[in-house]
Parts: structure tokens; C-alpha cells; sequence
């Protein structure tokens, strides 16, 4: 039902930014619901600290009181972190493409050495690169969308983006980061200014994801016992998820990495075979 998903993405931004928001009235028996699907999404913290943060006058009593007494709030330590995996990016391999690791490789060692490095945005792009993976791996994840974007809003103003568009030219991976964004706006309402290393959303793509969404959702809810939705969780995010094939979804985004990925998938199972 489209007002389970409704209040579920408003509580998301509620709980992920902090995020004013004005929910609709829901019975308890569908409260249930939403937070059964922020169970199968992994995000129940998020929702949990919306409710907790919007208050008991329209969610019901026992709704309000089990995600109040839920309620995770992580420290925040991640500037040190932050550093610490900008100088470290530059020895992992990122990309199935030997190319593309080239590439990025280079581009982390020269911004590293240079005279007005910008951890901030090597930071951004590690993201980046880390939501692309999923994205080719396993399908999206808003758990990781919601740290991508709680690295936006918090560090933006850090951020170079004039650099960010010339690395994201760099490793061609332009199309498959507009489509990130498209994310970024139907899970948090983010605006058009808040990603200026996008060319703007593409509506064509915001329909489809919201389409998507909402019928994950609606399957979700009509599971009646709690068991089977932990049983069906990937089934239900990515209902035909085949890792070997799953990278060519997305050759339209990024045709080089797809490809690599698609044949380093098939390698991978080959050799598993032979063992």
C-alpha cells in the first residue's frame, strides 16, 4: 500500500538527516508493517529515530514506545576515519576493469601529492565507487545510499566538486552516478542543488525506482509471519538476484566495468567448479 512506503521514506529522512517531516495517519496493524519492512531493508534504526523523533501524536502508543526504546544513535567519529580511508583508497582495487583501477589509482596518488589535497572529496568518490559495487554486486542497498548521503549533507561544504566531475569524467562512470542520485532523491528527498556533481535527475529513472520500491513494499506487507519475511529478505530487495549475470542490468550505466565484472563473475564460478 502506498502509504506504508510514503511514511517509510519520509521516516527515513527523518531519522538519517534529521529531517522535519509530516506523516500520515496510519492504523497500528500497518505501523506494523512499515516497521517490518525497515527490518528487511536493514534500516530500522533510521525509522526507529524518526518515530522517536516525531513524537507519539499520531503513531500509536505501543508503535511509539517499541521504536523509542529502539532507538540507536552512533557516535560520530568519522572525521578521523575519514581520513584514514582517504589515504588508504589508492591500494584497493575498486574496479573489475584493470583500466579503471589505473585510473583511479592515479588520480588518488596525484590528489594525495598535491599542494590542496581534498580528502573530503576523495572521501565522496570512495563512496561513490563503494555504491557503484553494490549496485553491480547485489542491487541497491539504502543503508549504504543513507551513508552517501549523510556524507553529503554533512561534509558538502568540504567538498570539491569541480574535482569530483573531473574524476567522475575520468573513470566514465558519469551515467551510473546520475543514477545514484535519482536515489538520493526518491529515498531523501535530496535537491537538485544538494548534488551539483550530477546533471540532474532523470524523471524516467525516479519513476522506475519509485515503482520498484513500492511494490517491494507491498510484497513485504503481505507476508503475515515475521519468519518468512527474514527468510525472504534477498529474494524480496533483488527478487532474481544471479551474480554472475546481475552487472549486466546496469551495462546501459557503465559498459567497461559491467562487462569486466560480468566476465570476472564467470571466471570466478569456472574455477570454483574446478575445485
Amino acid at each position: 500500500m502506498k502509504i506504508i512506503y510514503r511514511n517509510f521514506t519520509k521516516l527515513l529522512s527523518a531519522g538519517a538527516f534529521g529531517e522535519e517531516c509530516v506523516l500520515e495517519p496510519m492504523s497500528k496493524f500497518k505501523w506494523s508493517k512499515l516497521l517490518s519492512v525497515a527490518n528487511v531493508y536493514g534500516v530500522s534504526d533510521f525509522v526507529n529515530t524518526g518515530i522517536a523523533q516525531i513524537g507519539s501524536a499520531i503513531i500509536p502508543d505501543g508503535i511509539y514506545e517499541q521504536a523509542k526504546s529502539n532507538v540507536y544513535r552512533s557516535e560520530n567519529t568519522q572525521n578521523e576515519k575519514n581520513v584514514n580511508q582517504a589515504y588508504n583508497v589508492g591500494k584497493q582495487k575498486k574496479f573489475s576493469n584493470p583500466y579503471l583501477n589505473n585510473r583511479y589509482s592515479k588520480l588518488v596518488f596525484n590528489e594525495i601529492h598535491n599542494i590542496d589535497t581534498s580528502i573530503n572529496s576523495l572521501v565522496l568518490l570512495d563512496k561513490l565507487i563503494s555504491n557503484i559495487n553494490t549496485l553491480l554486486d547485489y542491487g541497491v542497498t539504502i543503508r549504504e545510499m543513507a551513508d552517501l548521503g549523510t556524507y553529503l549533507r554533512t561534509y558538502g561544504d568540504k567538498i570539491d566538486f569541480v574535482k569530483i566531475e573531473n574524476w567522475i569524467r575520468l573513470l566514465k562512470i558519469r551515467k551510473i552516478c546520475d543514477f545514484i542520485c535519482c536515489y538520493l532523491i526518491v529515498l531523501f528527498n535530496f535537491e537538485k542543488e544538494e548534488l551539483p556533481f550530477s546533471k540532474g535527475p532523470d524523471f524516467k529513472y525516479i519513476n522506475s525506482i519509485k515503482h520498484t520500491l513500492e511494490f517491494n513494499v507491498d510484497i513485504i506487507k503481505k507476508e503475515s509471519r515475521q519468519e518468512e519475511t527474514d527468510n525472504s529478505e534477498e529474494s524480496i530487495i533483488n527478487p532474481i538476484h544471479k551474480p554472475n549475470t546481475h552487472p549486466l542490468k546496469y551495462f546501459s550505466f557503465i559498459p567497461i566495468e559491467a562487462s569486466s565484472r560480468f566476465i570476472a563473475n564467470i571466471c570466478k564460478s569456472l574455477s570454483n567448479i574446478d575445485e
